[in-house]
């Protein structure tokens, strides 16, 4: 299996017609590399994946394929995500002896970036933590007749009444399972919660709907993100069988949960997952120069410095609202910063839990002690630090994640799952 790092995105430039042709080029360099084509299956790819991933690499790929799992069948479904200007395509293959996920990166030139060969043991697998026994599933449809959602109420069975968790995404556009490589860890939580008797209420982000739609106006949180979660909480409210109403945020939706949580009472308790004390802009930034220690070439990492010049000016605030900054505006980031939930959850009365990943490098343990040092005497706070979780609450088994551990099959950790059961039931 070869594994190919992202290169850098420079500045923000207009992606909408690539992002429409991304899944149909695709669907072509996977089947140019089914069909044996690997000439030019490499044509497709960027400069630095020519390189990394090579006509060799390819043909020993295919074949070890073959003498493992069989002829290729075909491909029985598809899941798509947006990651920070890259388009992430899983196609689940049936082969004769198995099943294999191809992840296939595109990014916003519309070259193969990366491309991830991942078996798995059968469609779908799910950790040992959950029983599918215990839990129905219904579709719901979140917001109004502009912006329907689609979205999965997860219920647990034999039980008149229960708390309800709605999950907050990170950044990005994002499905309901917040689907990253081939893992959901918004799935995994939903599945563990319902195993043990809670609600969980998740639902595709608007971004992920109708990013075409959102491309042809200004970005605002408000409308992107905090008007979906105050749907769905009005929406949780109404259902009789519900005690309890939690937000859980993971990363950005984290910074979202005090803010619905301030304007909204019927929110009885809220979780920050992984949630960066830091402004957007400087996460970004971090983010990149520790990305580059790792993968980048020197010249790479000359290029990596006219983008961080570039977001620092925004970070300064040095850019007029309209600037363009990545895959939006200046203004969608000053918006931001101007939520501050430290300020927020230092007013509410409901509880509040902080779960923080050891090995995250997204957000990371300085973050979680700045949310401790700022809010230890708040009594309704409460802390918890995960050794050796990543930013998805996955395992890892290094003192820092890295990217690459993304696009490797796994699972929420059980740790996670239980925490938050725990923490939830004292307080429904």
């Amino acid at each position: 299996m070869k594994r190919i790092v992202p290169t850098i995105l420079l500045l923000c430039v207009s992606t909408t017609f690539l992002y429409a042709r991304s899944e149909a080029l695709a669907e072509r360099y996977l089947q140019l590399f089914l069909r044996g084509s690997f000439y030019l299956a490499n044509e497709m790819q960027s400069v630095k994946a020519r390189k990394d991933y090579t006509v060799d690499d390819m043909q020993k790929e295919l074949e070890r394929l073959r003498e493992n799992y069989g002829n290729y069948l075909f491909i029985f479904s598809t899941e798509t995500s947006e990651i920070r200007g890259y388009t992430v395509y899983i196609f689940h293959s049936q082969f004769e002896k198995g099943y294999i996920d191809f992840n296939i990166v595109i990014d916003s030139f519309g070259k193969v970036d990366a491309f991830v060969v991942q078996p798995t043991l059968q469609p779908g697998a799910i950790p040992d933590y959950i029983d599918t026994s215990r839990f129905d599933e219904f579709e719901i449809t979140i917001g109004n007749d502009k912006w329907k959602l689609p979205g999965v109420l997860t219920v647990p069975k034999n039980l008149d009444r229960y708390p309800l968790v709605i999950l907050i995404h990170d950044s990005g556009a994002l499905d309901r399972d917040s689907t990253i490589g081939p893992n959901k860890p918004f799935r995994n939580i939903a599945w563990g919660l319902a195993t043990r008797g809670v609600a969980v209420m998740r639902y595709d982000k608007r971004t992920f709907v109708f990013g075409e739609k959102l491309s042809q106006a200004l970005p605002s949180i408000e409308t992107e993100v905090i008007e979906d979660v105050m749907n769905a909480v009005n929406m949780a409210s109404k259902m009789p069988a519900v005690s309890s109403i939690f937000l859980v945020g993971h990363g950005l939706g984290g910074k979202i949960a005090p803010i619905v949580a301030a304007r909204n009472e019927n929110v009885d308790g809220i979780v920050l997952m992984a949630t960066p004390a830091r402004r957007e802009l400087e996460v970004i930034i971090d983010r990149q120069k520790y990305v580059s220690e790792l993968f980048y070439s020197d010249r790479e990492q000359q290029q990596l410095e006219l983008l961080i010049d570039y977001l620092q000016r925004a970070l300064d605030g040095k850019l007029p609202p309209g600037a363009p900054v990545l895959a939006a505006t200046a203004g969608y980031y000053y918006e931001i910063d101007a939520l501050d939930p430290i300020e927020t959850i230092k007013k509410l009365n409901i509880p509040v839990l902080i779960l923080q990943g050891g090995a995250d490098y997204e957000s990371t343990i300085d973050d979680y002690m700045t949310f401790m040092n700022s809010l230890w005497t708040s009594l309704n706070v409460y802390f918890q630090l995960l050794p050796d979780l990543d930013h998805y609450f996955m395992r890892v088994e290094r003192e820092k994640s890295t990217p690459d551990d993304y696009y490797e099959f796994r699972h929420v950790d059980l740790e996670l799952v239980e925490s938050l059961f725990s923490w939830i039931f004292v307080f429904d």
